[in-house]
């Protein structure tokens, strides 16, 4: 699983900036676009099963090909219908023909989505290496791929259909690692009866994964729409760092969740302790981090992308003191988690995106391409820290934040 994380920071860091090296502002930022609107549309095509499925299956292994083989049918209708959707809204609201056709050639990659139940099984079960392994091998091949588009020199419609194969290529792996150990016989059991199980508890979580890819990417749809392309290319450019990072805190909190609910069972206090301890960690290191690629921001987009993206530089040093807010937001999920609580993680994406969309409408014409980053950095403030003090069931987490900012040593109930 490190592996497999190590590979996706790789992958969709280093190399994506292999890319827009490549491909220039203007076609990064048309690139980052289309990927930003299919991203949507593939968290819905999942229907939550990444969390669902695998409880069921957990709980269930008796009737798992029951089970899968619905959530299977359940998300191949989902991605169906959300491919069609996809088509009909760029078709009426993107006037752009070149842009409508690479979302669409992006979009495919939806139709593969259903396969991952195969993931889910494996994870049910405890055998998650044969997941990471199956996307460790695709990501392989992927990043392989894109390079050697950039070597080739090809155009950018063929980097749309590689980010639309990577999705047929994990599904192609992880269905030869599933055949080495089981049958197939779950592509022909969907079972009406456990329609209404399965999307009942689902829907929390779809509104949840909805509402967490909306506030990552909405950005760059409005930065689209009110500046351009080219201005879209520079931020995401930026945001290649600030995602580097936090994909390095977001495989932290998931790692210690384990820990976390055992010691959540055997002592309150260490427990509280030890939440303090990684808040104020996750923080100050998000401290540092900011500080360093703030300073150094000039040279670090020079050297990773060139020249061409150099109005990046004020861009990513606003942007990385974002990951203060975030860096909460990911071990604050992982608390709400283990509390059983998180049916307010959604509803505090949902509270930022209400903020982030009238600040976007104000600060983009009156600061451009920073207005969108401010607006961010506002949204997620309100979102993972002052919601806190609105909500009395999150007093305690409230205290530990206060005490990791205060670098206090021991928490105080």
């Amino acid at each position: 699983m490190l592996s497999e994380n190590i590979l996706k920071i790789i992958s969709g860091v280093f190399v994506g900036i292999y890319i827009a090296r490549y491909l220039g502002p203007d076609q990064f930022g048309l690139l980052s676009y289309s990927l930003a609107i299919v991203s949507i549309f593939m968290s819905v095509s999942r229907l939550g099963m990444e969390s669902i499925l695998v409880r069921d299956l957990t709980k269930y292994p008796d009737q798992a090909n029951a089970y899968m083989g619905t959530a299977f049918g359940l998300m191949m209708m989902a991605s169906v219908a959300g491919f069609i959707l996809l088509a009909n809204i760029i078709y009426l609201l993107e006037t752009d023909p070149v842009t409508q056709f690479y979302i669409l050639v992006i979009a495919v990659g939806i139709l593969f989505q259903a396969l991952l139940v195969i993931d889910y099984r494996f994870q049910s079960q405890v055998k998650a290496k044969y997941s990471s392994i199956s996307k460790s091998i695709a990501l392989s091949v992927s990043s392989i791929i894109k390079v050697y588009l950039v070597w080739s020199q090809a155009e950018i419609l063929y980097f749309a259909i590689a980010y639309a194969i990577d999705h047929l290529i994990i599904a192609i792996v992880l269905s030869l690692m599933y055949f080495s150990k089981y049958n197939f016989n779950f592509f022909v059991a969907f079972s009406r009866k456990y329609v209404k199980r399965l999307l009942s508890s689902a829907w929390p979580m779809i509104m949840s994964g909805i509402a967490g890819i909306v506030l990552i990417r909405i950005d760059q749809l409005f930065i689209a729409n009110m500046l351009g392309m080219n201005q879209v290319g520079l931020y995401a450019a930026a945001s290649k760092i600030y995602e580097g990072w936090m994909t390095i805190i977001f495989v932290i909190t998931i790692s210690i969740l384990p820990m976390l609910i055992k010691l959540k069972e055997q002592s309150s206090e260490i427990y509280f302790d030890k939440l303090q301890h990684f808040f104020k960690l996750l923080f100050w290191s998000s401290v540092l981090f900011s500080i360093i690629v703030s300073t150094f921001s000039d040279s670090i987009i020079n050297i990773l992308f060139g020249l061409q993206f150099e109005e990046s530089k004020d861009i990513l040093a606003l942007m990385v003191w974002v990951s203060l807010f975030t860096s909460f937001g990911f071990m604050s999920a992982r608390y709400l988690i283990v509390e059983g609580l998180q049916k307010k993680i959604a509803k505090r994406n949902w509270i930022a995106i209400m903020i982030n969309i009238p600040s976007n409408y104000v600060l983009i014409p009156m600061l451009g391409v920073n207005g969108a980053v401010i607006s961010t950095m506002i949204s997620m403030f309100f979102a993972h820290y002052l919601l806190d003090y609105l909500d009395p069931d999150l007093v305690e987490l409230r205290k530990i934040k206060n005490s990791s900012l205060l670098l206090r040593r021991t928490y105080e109930q």
